[in-house]
């Protein structure tokens, strides 16, 4: 007879399907005790010290006021005026969204797609697959679509890209402030305040807690003793003889890989063609500025050089970290995360790590350029007097930071642990 488990169904022998206070670790592959530990406190992973999950006492009630606080403060950003510049006599004011429309009046498409992605659409669905989650949760109702909606947040968080946006705005006010009288509007305050609430969400929600109410086992093997396989998503320890029957996993019926595909090919691939585009994206113009006739282009450094010149001297260093250092770490750190693997290193493991990591944090950041050419071309249309049009280069640019986060993605960090030999790594 068939044993059924979802959707998974195993033939003869049929597998156990059990809970065990067990979880592996994202990092290294390691499986872990999973303890009770005192609330406010961290879990880290015995072999690698990576950090697995924190415990905090209702974490739920918390977080379910703070989504409904965040749904609210994203009506009112996106409701209220945002952003507004007066000059010569004239004032131009705008929205969250005024951005992306001034790209689209330019036939900036796939531009004007990236920003509100990541400024409207990402936070929004994130917002709402949040409220779904602990609503049900809350409610100690398993829902049809909730693993479904984990996992969307699993795979959709690093694109939400509010708090680097909001950065972008400050860049903006500073570098217009000096030539012009800025008008904050209640936007701004209510999307700060959202960017703050939605981080303090993320850090509040329980996945692990969640997924064991939600589906309690997360043991799935045919015999004891077997080389186990973990589900990326729902942390489930899958038999590897069951996996090979079907990659299916048995807790939240999502396809699983011991590791991910072709990794290595995959970020080599994603990093010679940023490597291409950061050339035009450096090269080319990044801003055409329009005053009374006369057109200016302004190349990434340009940009960076025009704020050193108006003393802005704090904002000009920020950008140049973000837009140059920032792109080229990335592109020499993975290089050589990718050279240390083809070696088979075993050395100096902790350090490649804190890299690996470092590069996922701060590769987003660099988005803060494209996010500047987009609010300067909303706010800087004053007709004959100054006008800003988006270069060549923004397309270019954003593309390598795209490409970069993609191959920081696709690159699966176990491989780093192979030269390091430990009998609990899946």
């Amino acid at each position: 007879m068939p044993h059924n488990i979802g959707h998974y169904t195993s033939f003869s022998p049929p597998f156990k399907a059990e809970q065990r206070d067990l979880i592996p670790c994202k990092q290294c592959g390691a499986i872990n005790q999973l303890l009770d530990i005192p609330a406010g406190t961290t879990a880290e992973c015995h072999t690698c010290g990576f950090d697995l999950y924190q415990e905090r006492k209702e974490w739920l009630n918390r977080a379910c006021a703070l989504v409904v606080t965040g749904l609210v403060l994203f009506v009112i950003s996106n409701s209220f005026p945002f952003l507004g510049l007066e000059s010569g006599g004239q004032t131009q004011s705008t929205t969250l969204l005024s951005g992306v429309y001034a790209l689209v009046d330019r036939e900036q498409w796939i531009l004007a797609a990236l920003v509100f992605s990541t400024i409207f659409l990402f936070p929004l669905l994130e917002l709402l697959a949040l409220g779904y989650v602990l609503l049900f949760t809350a409610m100690g109702s398993r829902a049809k679509h909730l693993g479904n909606m984990m996992a969307f947040l699993f795979i959709t968080r690093p694109w939400s890209m509010m708090e680097i946006f909001l950065f972008g705005v400050l860049v903006t006010s500073v570098k217009l402030g000096s030539d012009a009288q800025l008008i904050v509007g209640a936007g701004i305050y209510a999307f700060a305040a959202l960017v703050v609430v939605l981080i303090a969400t993320h850090l509040e929600i329980n996945r692990t807690r969640i997924w064991n109410w939600y589906r309690p086992d997360n043991y799935f093997t045919q015999h004891e003793g077997e080389e186990l396989v973990s589900c990326p998503l729902c942390n489930a320890m899958i038999g590897r003889s069951i996996w090979k029957n079907d990659p299916q996993c048995p807790r939240c019926e999502k396809e699983i890989q011991p590791r991910i595909r072709h990794s290595m090919q995959k970020t080599i691939a994603l990093l010679i063609a940023a490597t291409i585009l950061y050339i035009p994206a450096n090269t080319l113009p990044l801003t055409r500025i329009t005053t009374l006739g006369a057109v200016e282009s302004r190349t990434i450094i340009g940009s960076i050089i025009d704020l050193f010149q108006h003393g802005l001297w704090v904002i000009a260093l920020v950008v140049f970290i973000a837009s140059m250092v920032v792109p080229i770490a990335k592109l020499v750190i993975m290089t050589y995360l990718l050279w240390s693997v083809h070696h088979k290193s075993s050395s100096n493991l902790a350090t490649r790590m804190r890299l690996y990591h470092l590069t996922e944090f701060v590769g987003r950041w660099s988005m803060v350029d494209v996010f500047v050419v987009t609010l300067l071309v909303a706010l800087v249309q004053f007709g004959l007097l100054v006008n800003i049009e988006p270069g060549s280069a923004a397309l270019s640019f954003a593309a390598v930071v795209v490409l970069t986060m993609l191959a920081v993605e696709t690159f699966d960090s176990r491989l780093l642990w192979d030269g390091n030999h430990d009998e609990h790594r899946t």
